[in-house]
C-alpha cells in the first residue's frame, strides 16, 4: 500500500512540474539583448565656448531592423572613450542595412581642448572627435 501512494505522489509531483513549465500566457517568445554597437561616423561642430553644449551626430547600423537606442555610455576622463548602446527587442530581427542616427551632446565647463573617442569594433581605431573650447 505504501508503494501504491509513494508512486501517486510522485507521479502528483512528475505532473505538477510540468504544468508548472508550461504557460499560457505569450511570454514564452520573449526576446531581449542589450548590446554595444559600433558608430560608422560622428559629424559635428568642431569648436564650442564654455558652457555651451555642441550636438555630434553619431551614425551607426544596428545589427537588426529590432534595435533601439538606449543610451551612451562613457568614462569620466579625458580623453573620453564613449560607446552606444543598443537595445533588441524581439526574437525574429533581421539584419538591417539601414542608417541610424543618435545626437551625443557635449558640454565642457573649462577652456580647453578635449578628445572624445566613439569607440569601434577595432579598439585601435576609434572615431576620433577633437573639440576646441574658448572662454
Amino acid at each position: 500500500m505504501k508503494t501504491i501512494k509513494f508512486k501517486f505522489i510522485t507521479l502528483l509531483v512528475v505532473l505538477s512540474g510540468i504544468g508548472a513549465a508550461c504557460s499560457v500566457d505569450d511570454n514564452d517568445n520573449y526576446c531581449f539583448s542589450s548590446r554595444y554597437t559600433e558608430p560608422k561616423s560622428v559629424s559635428g561642430p568642431e569648436t564650442t565656448t564654455v558652457n555651451t553644449p555642441i550636438t555630434l551626430n553619431v551614425s551607426y547600423i544596428p545589427l537588426g531592423t529590432c534595435g533601439q537606442f538606449n543610451r551612451f555610455t562613457e568614462t569620466d576622463t579625458f580623453p573620453k572613450e564613449i560607446k552606444l548602446l543598443v537595445d533588441y527587442v524581439g526574437c525574429d530581427c533581421p539584419p538591417t542595412e539601414e542608417v541610424s542616427i543618435e545626437p551625443y551632446t557635449f558640454t565642457a565647463t573649462t577652456a580647453g581642448v578635449y578628445e572624445l573617442k566613439f569607440l569601434t569594433a577595432n579598439a585601435n581605431a576609434p572615431i576620433t572627435k577633437t573639440i576646441t573650447v574658448t572662454e
